[in-house]
């Protein structure tokens, strides 16, 4: 598998159409990927996975990479077929930088559907992600859209964190438009309850130290 082949899929982006998760999962399969049949997984996987292999490697497949979720979640199954060598550490938990993981030793972090991060939480798991992560390396995190009172977030809410992560040198790799909240916001009307994901990458352009 080249970057080329994954040189149009969004690594920051929002899932407000199942059609569009359908469509990922199909992609994923004539890539030749070990199969799903989580379609939310696929879309969320496949835009990590082109982030991996556009942004961090170099072409050698040797990028430190960090599953949060674990060995057999859909992107450690993929990146693993794609040459890679995933570990599972959850190092958006505590104290296990600095005493698993040794500190800027990594290349990207990942935290995926169906393990997304929370409204709640996910301030302070960024930032000690960013503890394991080296200059230029990348975050890559999904999280829930929807009401807050369902453990959802709004696109304002997604912009706000947006800021607040810049302030702590985490830049946005991608942008999201003005389309993709005029599509959340009409998937909100729709739908009752959860309508979709985000995807969201950052790149660590300041590191910070766990102590």
């Amino acid at each position: 598998m080249r970057a080329l082949d994954l040189q149009h899929i969004r690594m920051t982006d929002l899932l407000t159409d199942g059609r569009v998760a359908r469509d990922a999962r199909r992609r994923a399969r004539r890539l030749g990927l070990p199969r799903t049949i989580d379609d939310t997984s696929a879309w969320a996987s496949l835009g990590a996975l082109a982030a991996l292999l556009r942004v961090v490697d170099d072409g050698s497949r040797r990028a430190v990479v960090l599953d949060s979720v674990g060995e057999r979640s859909t992107f450690s199954r993929w990146a693993t077929s794609a040459g890679f060598a995933p570990l599972a550490f959850d190092v958006m938990r505590a104290d296990v930088v600095g005493e698993q993981v040794a500190e800027r030793s990594v290349d990207m972090v990942v935290r995926l559907h169906p393990h997304s991060a929370s409204a709640e939480t996910v301030d302070e798991h960024l930032t000690r992600a960013s503890w394991a992560v080296r200059r230029g390396g990348l975050i890559c995190i999904t999280m829930k859209l929807g009401p807050a009172h369902e453990h959802g977030v709004s696109v304002a809410d997604i912009r706000s964190l947006i800021a607040r992560s810049a302030d702590r040198g985490l830049k946005l790799v991608g942008q999201l438009d003005i389309d993709d909240g005029l599509r959340a916001r009409e998937a909100s009307r729709q739908e009752t309850g959860s309508f979709g994901l985000a995807l969201l990458t950052f790149r660590v352009s300041v590191p910070h130290s766990s102590s």
